[in-house]
């Protein structure tokens, strides 16, 4: 995780994936508007997804099981996405855009005009842990997600449905 934050915005994505247990083509799919921080709120909504779809390159979509889903954030991730969604908005104001609530959470672009690709995403975290001489892979940190969810007495349903592992007969 240490690595991750030389890069503010790589850190909040790493730090998104490793507490929600979200895909990485849910990340990159998340907009502003399914980001609720709202006290008593504090969720985010995975809604669509960026996916790879024949003829169309990669293109927003829906989720993987169909099913959109609403991820209760702890404290931590609230302040990290709060520090992440001002500093967006400063970014997008200094070069004289409107930062959006149609906007992707992480983006490239300035005003959050554009999503990250899932491959890309998967790359730069390869590289990461590459340097770092850890073996894993951005994947798992669905699973580290799990298990800490479970150890900390989750009911595995819970978290199954948590992580969108919930449809009958549906494979994630």
């Amino acid at each position: 995780m240490n690595e991750s934050w030389r890069d503010s915005d790589w850190g909040a994505l790493v730090w998104t994936a490793m507490t929600t247990g979200a895909r990485r083509g849910e990340l990159c799919g998340v907009r502003v508007s399914s980001v609720d921080l709202d006290e008593c709120r504090e969720t985010i909504w995975l809604r669509r997804a960026i996916r790879r779809v024949p003829g169309a390159g990669r293109t927003e979509a829906e989720l993987k099981t169909h099913q959109q889903r609403r991820i209760a954030l702890d404290t931590e991730t609230v302040a990290i996405l709060r520090d992440h969604l001002a500093r967006c908005r400063a970014r997008a104001t200094s070069v004289g855009a409107d930062y959006r609530p149609d906007a992707y959470l992480i983006s490239g672009a300035p005003d959050g005009s554009t999503f990250l690709t899932p491959d890309s995403v998967t790359q730069r975290y390869d590289r990461m842990v590459s340097r770092l001489g850890i073996e894993t892979t951005i994947h798992k940190l669905r699973h580290y997600s799990a298990t800490q969810l479970i150890a900390g007495g989750a009911d595995p349903r819970t978290v199954a449905g948590r992580l969108g592992h919930g449809g009958e007969g549906r494979r994630s």
